[in-house]
C-alpha cells in the first residue's frame, strides 16, 4: 500500500517513508502515527536540490517540521488540531497559545511585535534578537541598527555594542564604527559578511556569519585602515596586515 503525500513523500505499507525513493525520518518511526501522518503546509520555494524549503507535517499527536533551517523535528508544545502557519518564509506558526519560529517557542506575543529588521524585534519595552533571545540591558530610546541593509545582526545603544543580541564587552558604542573602505561599494571576497571596525580603544573583525566579534588590540589604532587588494579585503596597521581577522607581519 502506497500513501502519496505529495512533494516527493510517500508512506509505504504504513511502515516507512520515502522521499524521492530515499528512506527518511527513520529515527522517528516509533513516534510517527503512519495512518494519520500527512503534509499540513508547505511553501512554493525550493532549495537547490529541488526540495521544498519548508514543510510542516502532522499526525494525530504531533506537529513536525522539515526545513532548510532545521532537520526533521517535532515542534514541542504544538498541537495538530489548532496548528496554524502565520508566515512560512519566516517560520512563524501558532498553536496551543504559543507562537513558534521554526522549532523554537517564542517568549512573547508575536502580534505585539514590531520588526526593526530581519533579526531584531521590539515587543513593548523589550528587544529580542532572532525572535527568541532577549537582548539584556538595551536602552530602547537610543537603540539603533547602524548598517541595517548590510550588517543586520549588529546594533548599538548609548551604552553598548551588540552582536547577535550579545554585548561586545570591549566595544565603546559612542565611537564604534565600521571602516569606510568596507562600505563604499568596492567589491572584495566576503564583502557581504566580513568587515573591520574600530572605536576609541580597539579594532575589530566582524564576520556576520560567525558567533562572535574578534577584538584586535593594535598598537597603532590611528593608522588602522582597510584596503582591497586583488579582490581581497585587508586591514592594516603599522606592524601587521589582517586578512579575515588573522594578522601577518608586514
Amino acid at each position: 500500500m502506497i500513501n502519496d503525500l505529495g512533494h516527493g513523500y510517500k508512506i509505504i505499507d504504513n511502515k516507512f517513508i520515502l522521499c524521492y525513493e530515499s528512506e527518511v525520518f527513520k529515527k522517528f518511526y516509533k513516534t510517527i502515527d503512519f495512518e494519520t501522518f500527512k503534509i499540513r503546509d508547505t511553501n512554493a520555494e525550493y532549495d537547490r536540490d529541488g526540495f521544498a524549503s519548508t514543510i510542516y507535517f502532522t499526525d494525530k499527536n504531533h506537529v513536525y517540521i522539515q526545513s532548510a533551517f532545521t532537520s526533521f523535528s517535532i515542534i514541542e508544545h504544538a498541537k495538530p488540531d489548532d496548528f496554524k502557519v502565520i508566515d512560512i518564509k519566516k517560520g512563524y506558526t501558532f498553536s496551543n497559545g504559543n507562537y513558534f519560529r521554526h522549532t523554537d517557542k517564542m517568549p512573547f506575543d508575536l502580534s505585539k511585535g514590531k520588526h526593526l529588521n530581519n533579526y531584531h524585534i521590539q515587543v513593548e519595552d523589550k528587544l529580542y534578537f532572532g525572535d527568541v533571545k532577549l537582548i539584556e540591558n538595551a536602552d530602547l530610546e537610543s537603540f539603533v541598527i547602524p548598517y541595517p541593509e548590510l550588517i543586520e545582526n549588529l546594533a548599538l545603544d548609548k551604552n553598548h555594542v551588540f552582536f547577535k543580541g550579545e554585548v561586545i564587552p570591549e566595544a565603546d558604542s559612542k565611537t564604534f564604527k565600521i571602516l569606510d573602505g568596507c562600505l563604499n561599494g568596492t567589491y572584495y571576497l566576503e564583502c557581504d559578511n566580513a568587515f573591520y571596525a574600530k572605536d576609541a580603544k580597539y579594532a575589530y573583525f566582524v564576520r556576520t556569519i560567525s558567533n562572535e566579534v574578534k577584538v584586535i588590540k593594535t598598537k597603532s589604532l590611528n593608522d588602522f585602515h582597510f584596503k582591497v587588494i586583488d579582490e581581497r579585503g585587508y586591514a592594516f596597521d603599522k606592524e601587521y596586515s589582517y586578512y579575515m581577522g588573522k594578522r601577518s607581519k608586514l
